[in-house]
């Protein structure tokens, strides 16, 4: 895909509003050789974007006649509106490698040695050193065959050899663990309530029958 974006000379909230009032979408285009570049697209572009490409997607953008290839660091977004607040692209050469994140992505949990057991991930995300051409965009952790006490670490992930992992080895990315147990229902018995005599403070037996 490829996608034209305008360098835009205003910064700060006040011209990132009128953008957005304009239809556009502010951002920045980082280069490790050159310095940040202020940039606008249009907001039906970013959209489609972030909806087709998602984050760690690589496309074309046309930039001053120029076309650079560019990596998709971060779509900021509302999270009660669809408003799209900004978007960082990375400049990147190819086969250039960068520090990017890769999420966690169970699968076969229908394969577990113990039926009754819950995989889970506690990191939903590594981070690697990898082309962001040819990276994917997750890792699958397969967790068939897996017992209720199991884990697996980022170091046992199966990544491509071009792919250099910066999240520690030892750090545990998926676990199984017993499934909670709600707490059954107790019903608790109702007292009958004592009539006491408010004058007197005395308990009295209620006679009308």
């Amino acid at each position: 895909m490829k996608f034209t974006a305008q360098k835009r000379d205003g910064s700060g909230t006040s011209a990132a509003k009128q953008l957005r009032k304009e239809d556009l979408v502010p951002g920045v285009v980082y280069a490790s050789d050159l310095d940040p570049i202020n940039i606008s697209l249009s907001v039906s572009d970013v959209e489609q974007i972030r909806r087709e490409l998602g984050l760690n997607s690589v496309f074309d953008l046309e930039l001053d006649g120029k076309t650079h290839t560019v990596y998709v660091r971060e779509i900021s977004q509302s999270a009660l509106k669809p408003t799209i607040y900004n978007i960082s692209l990375q400049a990147i050469k190819k086969g250039q490698k960068l520090e990017m994140p890769l999420s966690i992505v169970i699968v076969n949990e229908d394969a577990l040695a113990d039926q009754d057991g819950v995989a889970s991930t506690t990191a939903l995300e590594i981070t690697v050193v990898a082309d962001p051409a040819t990276a994917p965009d997750a890792v699958e952790v397969d967790v068939t065959g897996l017992s209720i006490g199991d884990s697996v670490t980022a170091g046992e992930l199966n990544l491509a050899s071009d792919i250099e992992l910066v999240t520690e080895a030892d750090e545990v990315v998926v676990s199984i663990s017993a499934p909670v147990e709600e707490p059954e229902a107790v019903d608790a018995e109702v007292a009958e309530p004592e009539v006491i005599d408010e004058k007197e403070g005395e308990i009295v037996e209620d006679t009308e029958n």
